[in-house]
């Protein structure tokens, strides 16, 4: 089976894109974390892939677009938008999914920031202070 990475989310700053990779690590540009929730973010991985909608384009799935869906959001979005009087069964089951998605990534992009800040504390500590290439801010380690 073909190695498949789940993209999390985007990094601004670094105009890169955040992987759930199948070992449970995060990726982003050179930035790979290993850490403590490598087992947890592993158990996600198998549970996004049983949840996702799509399938994966060029080895990837996206799913850093999810939103968290409540019945407000799906009045005003869903409803309100194609002027439905009712949501299928089906359509509920996909809200359902991609919230569950939401909130998983949630604990994912939280570790994420806390590692990427610790990792730049380290470097921007070694690094001398007349360096150009100190990273001057979290963003620029990736």
């Amino acid at each position: 089976m073909a190695k498949i990475n789940i993209k999390v989310g985007h990094q601004e700053q670094a105009a890169k894109p955040i992987y759930l990779l199948p070992n449970g690590a995060i990726q982003c540009g050179i930035f790979l974390y290993e850490g403590r929730y490598k087992k947890k973010f592993k158990a996600i991985y198998e549970r996004i892939l049983s949840l996702a909608p799509c399938k994966p384009r060029g080895g990837v799935i996206d799913v850093s677009q999810h939103h968290y869906w409540d019945a407000i959001r799906i009045y005003h979005e869903y409803v309100v938008v194609k002027w439905v009087k009712s949501v299928s069964a089906k359509q509920i089951e996909r809200f359902a999914n991609e919230t569950e998605v939401f909130i998983m990534l949630e604990d994912i992009r939280t570790e994420f920031k806390r590692a990427v800040g610790l990792k730049w504390q380290k470097e921007f500590k070694k690094a001398s202070p007349n360096d150009p290439n100190r990273p001057r801010q979290a963003w620029q380690i990736l």
